[in-house]
């Protein structure tokens, strides 16, 4: 806690900014009243910009008294400027409304760059829709612009590395990559929807994303049956009307190739219908021997405004994964971590890849019920099914001469979810007190059934790791498996039905001013599931959650807060010896401070936390995900820090550090009590930074370095509770090149070519050999996108 009070002691260190400076808000509208999200606001004497949100809000902060000209300029929009007085300590408003121009298309060049990496607002979808500086907890934003900078491709390929706290361990590809938060797994959102499911879906692919929300602590209050550590919500693509189309190419090592193309466009002459398709199709090779990815998908969206108070959004996406390699990227040794080769493998080419194919649909309605109200309605339905086999080395047949069997694993499995939710935000005044409303109501149902089958036979005779022999199986070397049967009487075993309905309500309540803001909220969540593991039978829970926030303003830009949050969640497993999971209870005690530096260019925030949850599940045997065990009780505490933004024209900056102890606090084995969470990092580190030339012959030359470093990282699962002999380290730089319709992007990452991975002990699931997954050595990307 002294650390925490020097952080705020510095970040309050602002002398006679109060006394000298304003801030400047306003909305961007067209002329019946509607936002208009994304447009520029630039400060013409200084430089400074601002983008509005999905409300049309702008804001500048920290600016000096005196006399403005505001521009505003955006694509296919009529530019406008308007000239402002700032008094100190006051907001001077500034509102536009704008028209569209056909013959202003040339004003904006590229769909999805924008010049920082930071975003000041949350989503609609994640209930809040209010300023990061204002909310009571640690909420970091992702843009599009960071993404496409870093060439991800998938949320499960490198997104962790932007925020603090956060890191993926690597598992079976797209299906099943886990995502922890402060210690514990993340709950999956997208568009404000749990859509996380036992084994799947499929993560979300970057073309139709267009920003990642990380929020810290339980969240449970916003979003319910959430995990302790956090959650992150993917915001997908919606229609603009901007009559754009963008077409990007890409290559890179491995033999890499995809395509991705963005149509935006309006649907009639009235602009009321909108609509949007996005397209990619990749061919993903690996540094892994015989694993690849081969992946498509499309998302067509359509939006309609029923007038300027009521709109509807639907969408769809399919999206396919046919990948080979599956568990056999593991590799097995008795002699320790890095004994083989990055490219060894259990697989070999006969082996047909496993497909999912995963639909969802999304609809949205959004209501303006008065002039300070507004009502949002989702409904969504997500289907992942998938079929495949997996060679994988026969259980603890490894002898000290790298001698083993193989065998045949069954890869069949789906997760299908049903979710509605309705909530409404407001604001209202009680004489001096400002309150601002949130209440709902959030349902689902989800269904799991999997074959996770091991075959007895054995596959090919020996198998040495150090003198692997590949291309020699037949397919008549191959067990025979039985599909006759429906997979859902195959899975009868794991079949586990899960619901939950929940309502919820807040009000935060602003005193002087909105100076300090006091959040009071509370949820009732009540579930039931039935599944093998209670031999059928209806079990039922439920629980009240609480959240307490508050939220103070020391300065014109400087807020700290403190919040006290709790998550109620059901989980789906049975346990080894039978019986099903009890649910957890998550309760984050955390303390923080943000500021907004230059205007809002830039954010920081500071955390300290701590989070424990109760009967921590965790997979007893990774090749029967529904198999667990269950401890007593689990504690995480840490600190954190995060920098995001614009810190000078042209050098955006991403920069974040956590420290994390998460450890069981409780269990009935007291052998176990004190040691490591699964998978966990206490030190985590990553930095990303680019500049970008903004005059000149070569304006829109960019240059890109960044570093992500785990120090103190336990396995996955803790057995020994000691650490991986290795820390994770990967050096990445890029070169990048804007001008007029196109962009061109080169990223080398892991360019010291260094050996990480992620793995575990002997003693791990019983096997008595030690285990790892190799991670991507020095490879590159080269992208090369056009708009038109």
């Amino acid at each position: 806690m002294t650390l925490f009070a020097v952080l705020i002691l510095c970040l309050c260190a602002v002398p006679a900014l109060a006394q000298q400076m304003g801030a400047i808000g306003g909305r961007t509208i067209q002329s019946g009243g509607e936002p208009i999200e994304g447009i520029t606001v630039t400060i013409k004497e200084t430089g400074k910009k601002s983008s509005s949100n999905k409300s049309g809000e702008f804001r500048f902060e920290e600016i000096p008294m005196g006399e403005y000209t505001l521009e505003v300029t955006h694509v296919g929009w009529t530019a406008q400027s308007s000239r402002i007085k700032v008094m100190a300590d006051q907001i001077s408003q500034v509102d536009f409304q704008l028209k569209f121009s056909e013959n202003n298309l040339d004003l904006v060049t590229v769909i999805g760059k924008s010049k920082s990496f930071n975003t000041n607002f949350t989503s609609r979808s994640m209930k809040l829709d209010r300023p990061l500086l204002e909310i009571p907890q640690s909420v970091q934003i992702i843009n599009r612009s960071l993404l496409e900078e870093q060439q991800s491709f998938t949320i499960a390929n490198g997104i962790t590395r932007n925020v603090s706290g956060v890191r993926t361990v690597a598992h079976q590809d797209d299906g099943s990559v886990s995502i922890f938060v402060r210690g514990f797994s993340a709950t999956n959102l997208r568009n404000g929807m749990s859509v996380g499911g036992s084994f799947g879906p499929l993560r979300e692919d970057i073309a139709f994303v267009e920003r990642v929300e990380f929020i810290k602590g339980p969240a449970g209050f916003l979003m319910g049956n959430t995990q302790p550590g956090g959650l992150y919500n993917v915001v997908t693509k919606k229609p603009m009307g901007t009559g754009k189309t963008a077409v990007k190419m890409m290559m890179g090592s491995f033999n890499t190739y995809r395509t991705e193309i963005d149509i935006d466009s309006k649907a009639s002459k009235d602009g009321k219908l909108m609509f949007r398709l996005n397209a990619m199709g990749s061919k993903l090779g690996s540094f892994v021997q015989y694993t690849d990815n081969e992946l498509w998908g499309i998302n067509p969206s359509l939006k309609y405004k029923f007038s300027d108070k009521t709109d509807v959004t639907a969408e769809y996406t399919y999206s396919q994964n046919a990948f080979t390699g599956g568990f056999a990227k593991y590799a097995y040794s008795m002699e320790g971590f890095k004994d083989l080769d990055r490219s060894f493998t259990f697989s070999d080419p006969i082996i047909d890849p496993t497909v999912i194919k995963d639909h969802s649909a999304f609809l949205t309605l959004n209501h303006e019920l008065a002039a300070n109200w507004k009502l949002t309605g989702q409904l969504a339905y997500i289907h992942s099914g998938m079929q495949g086999e997996s060679l994988y080395p026969k259980f603890n047949s490894i002898n000290e001469k790298g001698d083993l069997y193989r065998g045949i694993s069954v890869n069949d499995a789906m997760n299908s979810s049903t979710l509605g939710q309705v909530f409404v935000n407001g604001s209202f005044k009680t004489g001096p007190v400002n309150h601002r409303m949130l209440g709902g109501l959030d349902m689902g149902k989800k269904l799991y059934y999997a074959d996770w089958s091991v075959l007895p036979d054995t596959v090919g005779g020996v198998f040495n790791i150090y003198n692997p022999v590949y291309g020699k199986l037949r397919k008549s070397d191959l067990p025979v498996y039985d599909r006759s049967t429906s997979l859902r009487e195959r899975g009868i075993a794991s079949l586990s039905e899960y619901t939950f309905a929940s309502v919820f309500v807040q009000d935060e309540l602003g005193f002087f001013s909105d100076k300090l803001r006091l959040s009071l909220g509370l949820r009732y969540t009540t579930t039931g599931k039935t599944s093998s593991a209670s031999n059928g039978a209806l079990v039922k829970n439920n629980a009240f959650t609480p959240r307490l926030g508050l939220s103070g303003t020391v300065a014109p830009n400087t807020t700290v807060y403190a919040i006290y949050d709790q998550s109620f969640q059901e989980q789906v497993g049975t346990l080894v010896g039978g019986g099903a999971a009890d649910p957890s209870l998550g309760t984050n005690k955390e303390l923080g401070a943000k500021r907004s530096w230059f205007g809002g260019q830039w954010l920081t925030t500071v955390a300290v936390f701590e989070v424990t949850k109760t009967n921590l599940l965790t997979v007893a045997d990774p090749n029967v995900p529904g198999i667990m065990i269950q401890t007593g009780e689990a504690r995480s505490r840490g600190i954190e820090f995060d920098l995001k933004g614009e810190i000078i024209s042209g050098l955006n900056v991403m920069l974040n550090y956590a420290y994390t102890d998460a450890k069981i606090s409780k269990d009935n084995n007291t052998s176990r009590i004190g040691n490591n969470l699964d998978g966990t990092a206490k030190h985590i580190t990553n930095g990303w930074a680019t500049y970008r030339i903004q005059r000149g012959d070569v304006t829109g030359l960019g240059f890109s370095l960044g570093y992500q470093f785990e120090a103190k990282r336990s396995g996955w699962p803790v057995v020994q509770n000691k650490d991986l002999p290795d820390n994770l380290f990967s050096l990445d730089a890029g070169m990048s090149y804007l001008k007029n319709n196109y962009n061109i992007s080169l990223v080398v990452n892991n360019i010291t070519d260094r050996y990480n991975y992620t793995g575990y002990y002997p003693g791990a699931w019983t096997y008595k050999h030690y285990g790892w997954r190799a991670l991507t050595p020095a490879s590159f990307r080269l992208s090369l996108g056009y708009t038109f």
